[in-house]
C-alpha cells in the first residue's frame, strides 16, 4: 500500500530537475571570447603572404616590432684634385661600419609610431684614401607614424610621416689643406675654423606614400613615394635642399610553395635633388637584395646587400662601386 505514495513523492523530486535540465538544453550556450575571435593587427602578413622588410623600401603594414642590425660597407672610386702645386689622381679606398636600433608599435589595425637610432662611422682605409676621402661620424634619430588602410584583401595603402636628426663630425684633410692654402695663395692666409675639422648637423622632414601588395602567398611587392626637405647646419652658416625618393622591393618565399624556409628579396631605391644646395642631398641610387630565414612568421632574419651610386666626397668622382650590407634581424609580436 505505501508503493503509490512512494512513486508519487520520486516523480515529485524528479520533475523539477528534468525542467531544469530541458530548459538548459534549449537555452543557447554562451561562448567565452578566445584569442583567435579578439581582432587585432595583421602583422606583415597580407593576404597570407608574409613581407620580408625592405631596408631602403618602407612599407604600407602595421606592426608592433623590434629591428636590430649591423651595417657594413665597403667602397671605392677615383678622383682628381690639386693641392697647391701637388696634383692628386688615384683611387681611393674606404670603408664603413654602423647601426640600427628601431622600434615599432601598432595603435590597432590601422596606426603604428616607430622610433629609431643609428650611427655610422666611414673612413679611407690607406694614406690616400684618409687623405681624400677624410673621415665622418654620425649619430642621430628619427621618429615615424604610419597611418595605413587596406584595399580589398591583397592590397594596403599607407601615409607615412618621418622627422629624423642627424648630427655629424667630419675630418677631411684634403679638403681643408685647399682650402687654407687657396686663402694664403691670395694674400689672407688664415685658418678657419671648419676647415679640417667641422660639424654638419642635417634634419630631415620627408612624408611618403608606400603600398603593399600580396600577389600570391608567396610573392609580395612593396613600394614607396617620398618628399625630403633637409635643412643642414654648417660651418658657414644654414642650407637647405629638397629631393624626392622612388623605391620598389619585391619578395618570394619558398616556404609558401611547399619548398625550403628561404626568401629572397630584390630592391630599388632612387634619390634626387630638385631644389636647394644642402651637402647631405644628392643624386643616390641604391640597388640590390636580400636572403632572409621564413621559418618563422614572427621573425624576419636575413642578409641585404645593396650596391650604391653617389659620391662618397664632392671632389671624388660618383661611383657604384660602393657595397653596404645590412645583417640582423626584426621580431614581430
Amino acid at each position: 500500500m505505501r508503493r503509490p505514495h512512494a512513486c508519487l513523492v520520486l516523480i515529485a523530486v524528479l520533475h523539477p530537475l528534468s525542467v531544469a535540465a530541458a530548459e538548459d538544453a534549449a537555452a543557447p550556450a554562451s561562448v567565452e571570447p578566445t584569442v583567435q575571435q579578439i581582432p587585432r593587427p595583421e602583422g606583415r602578413i597580407l593576404a597570407g603572404h608574409v613581407f620580408m622588410p625592405s631596408a631602403t623600401v618602407p612599407g604600407a603594414l602595421v606592426t608592433t616590432s623590434f629591428a636590430s642590425y649591423l651595417l657594413l660597407g665597403l667602397g671605392s672610386t677615383t678622383g682628381s684634385f690639386t693641392i697647391g702645386d701637388r696634383n692628386f689622381n688615384g683611387t681611393y679606398d674606404y670603408a664603413a661600419i654602423g647601426a640600427v636600433l628601431g622600434y615599432e608599435h601598432a595603435f590597432g589595425r590601422y596606426f603604428s609610431a616607430r622610433l629609431s637610432l643609428n650611427d655610422v662611422i666611414y673612413s679611407g682605409i690607406n694614406g690616400e684614401s684618409a687623405f681624400a676621402v677624410g673621415t665622418q661620424f654620425q649619430v642621430g634619430g628619427s621618429l615615424g607614424v604610419t597611418a595605413s588602410l587596406p584595399v580589398g584583401d591583397a592590397v594596403r595603402v599607407a601615409v607615412l610621416f618621418d622627422v629624423g636628426s642627424v648630427p655629424g663630425l667630419a675630418l677631411t684633410i684634403g679638403s681643408g689643406l685647399r682650402a687654407i692654402i687657396d686663402r694664403c695663395q691670395a694674400g689672407n692666409c688664415t685658418v678657419g675654423n671648419g676647415d679640417i675639422f667641422g660639424t654638419r648637423n642635417a634634419t630631415t622632414i620627408q612624408p611618403a606614400l608606400a603600398a603593399n601588395w600580396a600577389v600570391s602567398r608567396a610573392l609580395g611587392i612593396t613600394g614607396n613615394v617620398a618628399y625630403l626637405h633637409v635643412s643642414q647646419d654648417q660651418n658657414l652658416g644654414t642650407v637647405s635642399g629638397d629631393a624626392l625618393s622612388l623605391g620598389l622591393a619585391s619578395d618570394f618565399d619558398f616556404r609558401a610553395i611547399g619548398w625550403a624556409p628561404i626568401g629572397l628579396m630584390l630592391q630599388f631605391n632612387w634619390t634626387a635633388p630638385f631644389n636647394g644646395d644642402a651637402p647631405a642631398l644628392q643624386h643616390v641610387t641604391d640597388l640590390g637584395g636580400g636572403i632572409f630565414y621564413t621559418g618563422r612568421e614572427n621573425l624576419a632574419l636575413g642578409i641585404q646587400l645593396v650596391a650604391r651610386r653617389f659620391a662618397v666626397q664632392p671632389d671624388l668622382a660618383v661611383s657604384w662601386k660602393t657595397f653596404i650590407s645590412t645583417v640582423g634581424l626584426r621580431y614581430y609580436w
